[in-house]
């Protein structure tokens, strides 16, 4: 059937009609509702032809008047002051931005606008991106630092949210219950963000354990016995003196490129040192996701002793680079947020993604709360890759070399 002649979607186009249309609230309420249930059907039938249809419906019907717009234009360049750069403002605005606001007054609306710009991004389409475009501008509004709120998650938290961490966890698979038990047990925290719309649904969370230095082995952390003792009690035999970040995981594919992390991070290590006083650093543990395929493109010969693997990792790290930043995706995520790159761990991630992914090497970024703003700083405006003088050593031991021709 042609997406046009879609009944779901020829419903969904005329509710949308309707609700611009409308100036009662409670009215538009009841058709954003509508809107709600009828893009829910097309994403349980896995319609992907018809929601690239509404997102085009939505370009079309939904954009800015040209008209409005050029005379807007044009009074600002006649008399540029504060009322008509607003009047400009206003005239530029799609009008698909009210309809927006409109959805999200619906019980799930803002689920349902998450699952829209998900789609839009997903279905990697140059037509429909202004309206992904839209959908970024009004949630990372919704979805400001100051509408979030820093949850402990616990064995006691209900198990609806439990049950989320089980399946948004994408760094380390968590592997049923008995898996999660242990990662939530007295010497690992767990903290995520939520929001006040989606009561129980992780924005993103971070796994956290209590450690005595800095932990090189995944399979250490994950696989731990439980300790006797409480490493969170100060005054306790052997306390905790290390908190390692071992997995950070983003739950809503809706909210990428609005940063959440960098926030959650900085406000757990606040949180941390306050009820683990013991605490003396903290660090990740991270997988470096694009080292095999860096070698790939670039033809290398791989060395793989214990030193060869570290080069090759300092080498990419330090040096690869997507324009003025590292290539690596992990690594600009904490580098921007003033971590340095302290321990690379060959041998670190054993499991089959590991070594597909970075020949099973894991790094350590150190967050030191006395350094974050100034290596913030060095790498924003110099792009300054903060990191271990033992690090920088291995660049000067030799380098990854093509392969002979």
């Amino acid at each position: 059937m042609p997406s046009s002649a879609n009944p779901e979607l020829v419903v969904l186009q005329e509710t949308c009609r309707a609700i611009t249309r409308l100036r009662d609230e409670a009215t538009a309420r009841s058709l954003a509702e509508m809107v709600v249930r009828r893009y829910a059907n097309l994403t349980q039938a896995n319609d992907d032809e018809a929601k690239r249809s509404f997102f085009g419906f939505l370009i079309r019907e939904f954009a800015p008047d040209p008209t409005a717009v050029t005379a807007a234009i044009a009074a600002y360049q006649h008399a540029p002051d504060a009322t008509t750069a607003h009047n400009l403002w206003t005239a530029s605005e799609a009008p698909r931005l009210d309809l927006f606001r409109s959805i999200n007054l619906a019980d799930d609306g803002i689920h349902t606008l998450l699952t829209m710009r998900a789609d839009a991004l997903r279905l990697r389409d140059d037509a429909i991106a202004p309206a992904e475009r839209d959908l970024a501008y009004l949630l990372s509004s919704w979805f400001n630092r100051g509408f979030l709120e820093l949850r402990a998650i616990d064995w006691k938290t209900p198990a609806e949210t439990l049950e989320k961490l089980i399946e948004y966890e994408a760094v380390h698979e968590i592997r049923g219950w008995d898996d999660l038990r242990r990662r939530l047990e007295h010497d690992r925290r767990c903290y995520g963000f939520f929001h006040p719309s989606l009561p129980a649904e992780p924005l993103i969370f971070v796994e956290i354990a209590l450690v005595h230095d800095l932990a090189t082995h995944i399979e250490a952390v994950i696989d731990a016995p439980v300790p006797n003792e409480d490493l969170a009690d100060p005054d306790g035999a052997h306390p905790a003196d290390t908190a390692i970040f071992y997995s950070i995981t983003n739950c809503q594919s809706g909210l990428r490129g609005i940063p959440l992390g960098d926030f959650l991070l900085k406000q757990v290590t606040d949180e941390l040192q306050r009820t683990v006083p013991s605490l003396r650093q903290f660090s990740t543990l991270s997988p470096v996701p694009g080292l095999r395929r860096w070698v790939d493109d670039e033809g290398m010969h791989v060395d793989s002793s214990t030193g060869g693997l570290q080069r090759l990792t300092a080498e990419y790290l330090l040096q690869a680079k997507r324009g003025d930043e590292p290539r690596d995706a992990v690594a600009r995520f904490h580098l921007r947020n003033g971590a340095r790159l302290e321990q690379i761990n060959v041998g670190g991630d054993p499991s089959p993604k590991g070594e597909a992914e970075s020949f099973g090497v894991l790094v350590n970024y150190l967050y030191d709360p006395d350094q974050l703003a100034e290596n913030h700083e060095a790498y924003i405006n110099e792009f300054r890759v903060a990191h271990a003088p033992a690090v920088g050593a291995l660049l000067d031991a030799g380098r990854s070399k093509p392969p002979d021709s």
